[in-house]
């Protein structure tokens, strides 16, 4: 299966990535809270023999922004697996630690704690079984794409975990991910729904999704920013955390 999609807005991250780096800012930790690789869609580690070169444009310029002894943090999400264990492909795994990125499913501290965020929304029961029916559906697109195209919608409307939508399910989905992650009086940051926010009284920041709104999230010892990059060096704060 290789389903195209409209656009990663490529051009806009690394035009963002190259600003950063001439303007000589560096980070001691880089988090990437996952969905970065997708591997639902389409064979990450094919993607990644046919055309290096693509990876590498994104990743020499993360590496670029690390101080030498900085952390470089990958936090698997739950599109970039097909596996029922939630492991990289193993040469997507390769290439990171190859570059040493750092592969786990949450990173934490005294401050703060990183997780994809379909943790959620999946256990281990229901995340086998997702991976079990996409596998399916993988298998039904070599053989039969027109077929696959009505089994992809259906498993979309009916299997999927849907992301939460109104502000209960929303209030619900982050208090179950915040019990789940053992969040205590730590900031919980994560991704997964695509929702750029910060809830104070919950603690709870959302990074977003650079495609859907093209947000980031920076640390400055307790303060969290979140902003989004308008057009190339231009750019709007849209929250501002102050963690006590």
């Amino acid at each position: 299966m290789n389903k195209k999609i409209k656009s990663h807005k490529h051009k806009e991250l690394f035009q963002f990535l190259d600003y950063l780096k001439k303007k000589n800012i560096r980070f001691k930790n880089i988090y990437l809270v996952g969905d970065i690789i997708e591997n639902w869609f389409f064979s990450a580690a094919r993607k990644l023999k046919k055309s290096k070169k693509k990876f590498n444009k994104l990743f020499d310029r993360l590496d670029s922004l690390s101080v030498s002894d900085g952390n470089k943090i990958y936090i698997v999400g739950n599109h970039d697996s097909t596996s029922y264990l939630m492991n990289l492909p193993p040469k997507i795994e390769r290439y990171l630690r190859e570059r040493n990125w750092k592969i786990c499913e949450k990173i934490e501290n005294e401050t703060l704690i990183a997780v994809h965020g379909h943790q959620g929304q999946y256990n281990r029961f229901t995340w086998i079984g997702s991976i079990f029916i996409l596998r399916f559906l993988h298998i039904v697109a070599l053989f039969l794409p027109n077929l696959f195209r009505f089994s992809e919608a259906f498993y979309q409307k009916h299997l999927n975990r849907q992301d939460p939508a109104t502000t209960e399910e929303i209030l619900k989905y982050y208090e179950r991910l915040s019990r789940i992650t053992h969040q205590n009086d730590r900031v919980l940051i994560s991704g997964h729904t695509h929702d750029f926010l910060c809830i104070p009284h919950l603690k709870i920041i959302n990074t977003g999704d650079w495609v859907k709104s093209n947000s980031f999230v920076l640390q400055d010892d307790f303060c969290f920013i979140g902003a989004k990059m308008n057009k190339r060096g231009e750019f709007s704060k849209e929250f501002i955390y102050k963690h006590q």
